[in-house]
């Protein structure tokens, strides 16, 4: 318990520090509110995913989990602040004329009764006389609604219905029985039917297909809807194929994710079937849904033609197979901002294809997240030569692959010119002094940079100090991870000869732009 206290104050001091880099003043209760839902939902999920089929993970798993988790919430709490910029809370979200347009229950984990629901939702209860007020906005998370509870919440819905437009049902139906939890889900989502939304977000609720299909009133009922999540909701294949089903604002949906699910090849070919009917998407997360490649070949295959913003498929086995597909597709992505294919099995053979897609393509391009790939020497070379011409990169995540000293100098001469660069992770890629030191020269000269992981490296004593000189301020990790026995004797006539071929011509691409 004292543990998570500490980290809850960690939570909310991360979430008004990641405000104040988007520009965004958070008072402490409203960051402390947000905090504690992220915890208390992190918590949740590592807690259901230390459970296997055959026992318990190692306590080391799980901690890791619950780290996954907090840092992934956080960023989304810290997206949802920034959407609601200028509103009281986030320096009570009021219009010009005071009246509340958010109402926000997270928090606390509470069982609501109906005299307790009353209670919170009272802001909206008590303007049914005056038409609900002006709520756009409505957030149920993390309290757990009995049905008597869920009745007074669909009451309140829709005295709010000709206002309200981003509702979010996450983690509603904690620790409720079945039959009890689809009747909490159909009573709620019968009230949706009235509404005109925007944005649902049904994560974080043990859904399952029976739990898909008792949100039915909801999901065909909207057809304006532009953004939708089905996050740790456990969703099998049989879920996603009802989702196909039952989803009917086909024409405007432009945001589609799914997270921590087991959706497997037919869950994900489910998808794919109802991606190639959603003309408007351009923002798409199935990450950790144990997707393999003929799922992904699916999923990539329905992405031609899209016009994506983001695409997030990590923490999934796609392999070299979907690379084949995806790459060709990411060719005529002009638009495409994030890309996220971490620790999906790429290869080099993978990244390789997916560079050669990259190539001529998104120059806009502000995060690329290529973690735990088994990248080498080999393909950085290619995926180094995409990255010439995406000058707006803000985040570059290549930890745990194996680029080694060749991989990093191929790395260094593309960054020279990446004023926006803000993050660049080398985390445990078995860089030497040689590499970690272009690294760092380069890194010197970025005025945007905010931190260096060459941490869990193999960098000699001497060298670590070479780099300490050199990038000045708290921009690098520690190395407290770093392997100095593993360090060997340059091989400088190797490196030179790859500095000579590899990156001089790296660096004559870069000077004929």
């Amino acid at each position: 318990a004292e543990k998570r206290m500490s980290t809850l104050e960690g939570l909310t001091n991360s979430i008004r520090a990641l405000s104040a880099v988007m520009g965004v003043k958070v008072v402490e209760e409203r960051a402390r509110k947000e905090a504690m839902a992220v915890e208390a939902k992190a918590h949740t999920v590592a807690q259901v995913d230390s459970r296997t089929t055959t026992g318990r993970r190692p306590d080391a798993e799980t901690a890791q989990m619950y780290a996954l988790k907090a840092g992934q919430l956080v960023v989304e709490a810290v997206k949802g602040i920034v959407d609601l910029k200028g509103d009281d809370s986030v320096a009570g979200a009021k219009d010009d004329g005071g009246v509340d347009r958010v109402l926000d229950l997270t928090g606390s984990r509470d069982f609501m009764t109906e005299e307790t629901a009353s209670e919170a939702l009272k802001p909206i209860l008590e303007g049914a006389a005056s038409g609900g007020g002006r709520i756009e906005r409505v957030k149920l998370s993390t309290k757990s609604f009995g049905l008597a509870g869920a009745k007074v919440v669909a009451k309140a819905l829709l005295v709010c219905k000709e206002t309200l437009r981003d509702l979010d049902l996450s983690d509603v139906i904690a620790s409720r029985p079945e039959d009890e939890a689809l009747e909490v889900l159909r009573c709620i989502c019968s009230a949706v039917e009235s509404l005109d939304l925007h944005s649902l977000d049904l994560s974080d609720n043990a859904l399952g297909e029976k739990g898909v299909r008792a949100c039915a009133a909801a999901l065909t009922s909207q057809k304006n809807l532009q953004a939708l999540a089905f996050k740790n909701v456990g969703c099998s294949p049989e879920a996603c194929e009802a989702i196909g089903e039952l989803v009917q604002c086909k024409s405007s949906l432009k945001k589609l994710h799914l997270y921590n699910n087991m959706s497997d090849n037919r869950g994900s070919q489910a998808i794919a079937r109802l991606i190639q009917e959603l003309p408007s998407l351009e923002d798409f997360m199935m990450v950790s849904s144990r997707v393999m490649q003929e799922g992904g070949q699916a999923l990539a295959s329905a992405l031609r033609e899209k016009k994506l913003v983001s695409l997030n498929l990590s923490d999934n086995i796609l392999g070299p197979e979907t690379a084949a597909v995806l790459g060709p597709v990411l060719a005529s992505q002009a638009s495409l901002r994030v890309l996220n294919l971490s620790e999906t099995c790429l290869m080099d053979e993978g990244v390789s294809l997916l560079a050669s897609g990259l190539e001529g393509s998104a120059n806009g391009l502000e995060v690329l997240e290529l973690a735990a790939n088994e990248i080498t020497a080999d393909s950085c070379a290619n995926l180094a030569r995409a990255l010439v011409n995406k000058h707006r990169i803000r985040i570059l995540n290549l930890k745990e692959n194996e680029l080694g000293d060749k991989g990093a100098l191929a790395l260094a001469a593309v960054l020279r010119d990446k004023r926006s660069l803000e993050v660049l992770d080398l985390y445990q890629n078995e860089i030497m002094r040689v590499g970690a030191l272009a690294i760092a020269g380069v890194a010197a000269q970025l005025p945007s940079l905010k931190c260096l992981d060459l941490n869990a490296n193999y960098i000699p004593a001497y060298g670590i100090h070479e780099i300490q000189s050199t990038v000045k301020g708290d921009i690098l990790s520690e190395f407290d991870e770093n392997e100095e026995d593993m360090a060997d004797e340059d091989d400088s006539e190797e490196l030179e000869d790859y500095n000579n071929s590899v990156v001089n011509d790296l660096a004559a691409k870069i000077a004929g732009l």
